[in-house]
């Protein structure tokens, strides 16, 4: 009687060893799992030479600047009042993120007096014809239709003085020539200059293929990415070399798709944000899915049908093997063979329940924390103890994992083919971009696998003047 109520104790103990696990009931606690945010950030610095600029204001520039006749200047002097522009503008940037603009001019005109002088009318006139060379500032800044404003444009200098004595007459041609200088030159550089340079194509075509989707997968299973793009941020900058350097921002929510490629249409071109960051940086997080039943092909090739030798004289044969999700983490399910030297063969089904991790070593995914569990009729394979021992979850520790470096190859290839951009105005590549795993996280229908994508964007500007509204 002792012997048996020992018996049955050693039995006792080694099935309250095996944690029990049931497919059909995960086994998980608390809040429900949430995926964490996939996020995807472009930024890109397009530095267009102010020459190209400074090309088409000259054609858009008329030669007359300015012209008035009867201008009453006050004093009883009137004048007949031409400015023309004697040559093509120059284009710099000062250090205030401004504009300077040096337009060669010429002052022409007669001044006209008429005075009554002890009764007696006194009408001449008096010709002059002068040569400046103003310097005007201004500050360039996107508009909400992506053309180039102008802003607090001012006339730093004549490059002289326009002070005259004429006949003994004191004529300051500066507060005359001022404003109506001012207002001409804003509206010429506006209507037939800077307007016309517009990025709203460019814009688009690159929101357009930011949003575009494309495919990810191995097999019938297929998975697509897409962005739904959310900001455009822009902000513009003068260089010390001359150059008009626009920070083009993007951001989106990166979204995984199963099966066909989803009709994924981007939404129209949002309002503009002012875009602080001034680096060239590419961020993406790319959460790909794998489903289940690739799980399943792979495991099933790789070991359904296989022999591990657990003990001298007994062999473990799995297959027919699955896997799902249980909770926070995956199970793998399989039946299995207990193959013994002398002895009857044991079979069942075996529970692994563990947490996928991802090993760069091998760029595989991998199960740690593994729990196990085994439903078999026979009391004897019921207790495990020759699981226990562990050179069994060793081996399908060792053999049971899920290789995704081709998933990583594929990703970089198609960020690299995907993220190349041509336009009239330039193109855009992804360059060498470095793909990590950020994280893995397990959901009822998929496996998801973060992989996070750093790089820079390789600009080449080959025909600038297409950013022109013709």
């Amino acid at each position: 009687m002792k012997h048996k109520t020992a018996l049955w104790a050693f039995f006792f103990l080694i099935l309250i060893a095996c944690k029990r696990i049931n497919p059909d009931r995960p086994s998980y606690h608390g809040e429900p799992i949430a995926l964490p945010e996939a996020v995807s950030t472009i930024n890109i610095p397009l530095e267009i030479p102010l020459q190209y600029i400074e090309r088409h204001l000259n054609n858009g520039l008329s030669d007359l600047v300015y012209s008035e006749n009867d201008l009453n200047i006050g004093n009883g002097l009137s004048t007949n009042l031409n400015v023309f522009r004697t040559g093509n503008m120059r284009l710099s940037s000062d250090s205030q993120n401004k504009l300077l603009v040096n337009l060669p001019m010429r002052l022409k005109g007669e001044l006209r007096i008429a005075k009554t002088i002890f009764g007696q009318s006194l009408s001449t006139s008096i010709p002059y014809d002068e040569n400046l060379s103003p310097v005007v500032s201004f500050t360039p800044e996107i508009g909400k239709n992506w053309d180039v404003a102008i802003n607090n444009l001012k006339i730093e200098s004549w490059g002289r003085s326009l002070k005259y004595s004429l006949l003994g007459y004191e004529v300051d041609f500066d507060p005359i020539l001022r404003k109506h200088v001012e207002n001409v030159l804003k509206n010429q550089l506006s209507s037939n200059g800077l307007s016309r340079i517009s990025f709203k194509k460019l814009i688009t075509e690159t929101w357009n293929a930011y949003g575009e989707a494309f495919k990810i997968g191995q097999g019938d299973l297929e998975t697509y990415l897409y962005t739904v793009p959310q900001k455009i941020k822009i902000s513009e900058q003068l260089t010390d070399d001359h150059t008009l350097k626009l920070n083009l921002g993007l951001e989106g929510k990166v979204v995984t798709y199963l099966g066909d490629k989803p009709q994924a249409k981007p939404s129209p071109l949002p309002s503009l944000y002012y875009n602080e960051d001034t680096t060239n940086t590419l961020d993406i997080t790319l959460p790909i899915a794998v489903a289940y039943p690739v799980f399943d092909e792979y495991l099933n090739r790789e070991l359904s049908g296989k022999k591990f030798k657990i003990e001298k004289q007994t062999n473990f044969t799995p297959r027919a093997i699955s896997t799902q999700s249980f909770g926070d983490r995956a199970l793998v399910q399989m039946e299995f063979t207990l193959q013994r030297v002398g002895r009857k063969d044991l079979t069942g089904e075996l529970f692994l329940v563990g947490r996928p991790t991802y090993d760069a070593a091998t760029e595989a995914i991998r199960f740690e924390d593994i729990d196990f569990d085994i439903n078999s009729k026979n009391i004897l394979a019921n207790n495990a103890s020759w699981l226990k021992q562990g050179q069994l979850l060793a081996a399908i520790k060792k053999q049971a994992y899920f290789p995704i470096g081709s998933y990583i190859d594929q990703a970089r290839m198609e960020l690299q083919q995907r993220g190349y951009l041509s336009t009239d105005f330039a193109s855009f590549r992804v360059k060498r971009p470095e793909l990590t795993v950020k994280g893995i996280y397990v959901t009822d229908k998929d496996v998801r696998i973060y992989l996070n994508a750093k790089g820079q964007m390789e600009v080449n500007l080959f025909k600038p003047e297409a950013i022109m509204d013709e």
